[in-house]
């Protein structure tokens, strides 16, 4: 199958020119060879943008996104009605592969865009979905990402405290089952603290409940093995929503019970002084 030459760029959403500041809202993409003129807009799941921008009234975001989409159908009907404009067979060059250029100069507006970019595709519908859920939906953070700052931040803490030398990676194990955390205190050849960060603020309900319940299994089967004779912390991130009708936070609070238990503590990941009182112990 041929595969199309396509310009894109990111859809950025940028209330306040003072501070510069902008979220990725959107993806527009062109494809000059067959006059396809494709976008896909941020429109339903907008509580991270007014979160972000929290001074800001969300009917703002969303007659600011329904204005904009509303201006490029109108551009869409025109590629699609007015082909005399196309007239000639190297549709490579001409109006047209201005167009694209017209669309996101820039303007002093809340709406603007991100330098141009190049990418070969088979399926324009395709690659417009992939590149919105990278660019937008961010799909490259999955929980092992998110974990991994979780620990850095709890390593800079401990670190601050000069408590980090007493804490190293460690594989917990027998012959035939093994966890390894992060940070583990030994007394002589025994684990007898462990941290371990936790990110609970998954897109689904139903991976957070399996992602904690994974971790509470985990334990369970080292205590049962008499590997971990000491005490765990689960220092946890839950979902950055204030809407309370989100599942997610119900997910979250369940997850949150089924982790706590004998010789387990569970605090969240902002609450340092409950981290170092762990760790100094």
């Amino acid at each position: 199958m041929t595969r199309l030459a396509c310009q894109y760029a990111t859809v950025r959403f940028m209330p306040y020119i003072e501070t510069g500041e902008f979220a990725n809202v959107g993806i527009l993409l062109w494809v000059p060879k067959t006059r396809y003129l494709g976008f896909k807009l941020l429109r339903k799941k907008h509580a991270r943008i007014t979160q972000f921008f929290d001074e800001l009234d969300r009917s703002v975001y969303l007659k600011t996104m329904a204005n904009f989409e509303t201006e490029l159908r109108r551009v869409q009907g025109m590629l699609k009605d007015d082909v005399t404009d196309f007239g000639n067979n190297d549709r490579e060059y001409g109006f047209h592969n201005g167009l694209f250029q017209e669309l996101t100069r820039p303007r002093e507006t809340i709406i603007r865009f991100s330098e141009q970019r190049a990418v070969l595709a088979e399926s324009p519908e395709k690659i417009l979905t992939e590149l919105y859920d990278y660019y937008v939906g961010r799909n490259f953070v999955t929980k092992e990402y998110q974990e991994t700052i979780l620990e850095k931040g709890v390593k800079k803490l401990l670190e601050q405290r000069d408590l980090a030398r007493r804490y190293t990676k460690r594989r917990i194990e027998d012959q035939l089952y093994g966890v390894t955390f992060p940070f583990v205190k030994q007394s002589e050849s025994d684990a007898v603290r462990v941290i371990k960060p936790l990110f609970l603020g998954q897109a689904d309900s139903t991976a957070i409940i399996e992602h904690g319940g994974r971790w509470k299994l985990k334990v369970d089967q080292l205590r049962k093995r008499r590997l971990l004779n000491g005490p765990v912390l689960f220092p946890v991130k839950g979902p950055e929503s204030h809407d309370i009708s989100d599942i997610r936070l119900e997910a979250f609070d369940e997850a949150l019970a089924n982790l706590t238990g004998d010789g387990v503590e569970v605090v969240l990941y902002t609450e340092q002084d409950k981290i170092l009182e762990f760790a100094e112990h």
